[in-house]
């Protein structure tokens, strides 16, 4: 489980997260909507502390996982950024191999025998080996956007993560990515805990156990529930009865 409580984030005077106190439940996703500015990545970047280096950031209050203060002056930051995983609005893939992106995270920490069998496990967690399992040694920059996408989350879960921060994910995905990745997502949350942030109203109602709506650095429940749709959702149906994601 993931707390705040009376939690503050702040750049010089302007506070951008206001005392917030609420809860993310454990092997769930909890989808967060609310306008541009209004503090959503903020949040996610608090979670593994990529803000500490951001001139005149501060904070307040108490940020816990697992009952852990990841504020606490004496916490592994590197740690923390093992086990909270953040993926970004575009793919960001490193000009190496497929190969080499899947292992990047693990390379000081595995010996390289073990490497092939993790790759296949985590290309196969994102739905990506087999199609890419002839060409692991091609730069992952000749991949589609979707597949770099995947690719990126599967270097993610291969340093193990309990918590995975979804920064609007699929915002630069087309319909036929953008169901990949959603469905993908719900295929791991039995495994992990995940904040996903959306502009997106209907895929936050057909992706999330809980939605939550941030304004003016407060969150609170969604007043307006949408009925959630048969199918995942809109972009979910252009994958109706399609196993593989070829792109």
């Amino acid at each position: 489980m993931i707390q705040f409580k009376n939690f503050v984030a702040a750049f010089g005077g302007r506070k951008v997260i206001r005392a917030l106190t609420f809860n993310l439940p454990a092997n769930s996703i909890t989808a967060i909507i609310g306008a541009s500015g209004s503090g959503k990545t903020t949040l996610l970047r608090a979670l593994c502390r990529m803000n500490d280096r951001v001139k005149n950031f501060r904070v307040e209050g108490n940020v816990l996982i697992d009952g852990m203060d990841i504020y606490r002056p004496d916490t592994d930051v590197y740690a923390l950024r093992r086990n909270v995983g953040l993926v970004f609005q575009k793919p960001c893939v490193f000009p190496k191999s497929i190969f080499d992106n899947a292992v990047f995270g693990v390379k000081e920490k595995m010996h390289r025998k073990e490497y092939p069998d993790l790759v296949e496990k985590v290309l196969r967690e994102v739905f990506l080996w087999e199609e890419v399992k002839d060409r692991l040694g091609e730069k992952a920059t000749t991949l589609s956007q979707g597949q770099q996408q995947r690719l990126t989350l599967a270097r993610t879960l291969a340093v193990g993560p309990q918590v995975l921060l979804m920064d609007e994910p699929t915002s630069s995905l087309d319909p036929k990515s953008t169901a990949a990745i959603e469905k993908l997502v719900q295929s791991l949350k039995s495994r992990h805990t995940i904040l996903w942030v959306t502009h997106q109203h209907d895929q936050a109602h057909s992706i999330a156990d809980k939605v939550l709506i941030i304004e003016n650095g407060q969150i609170a429940p969604f007043e307006t529930p949408v009925a959630r749709p048969e199918q995942s959702s809109s972009f979910t149906r252009v994958l109706q009865n399609v196993q593989e994601y070829p792109e």
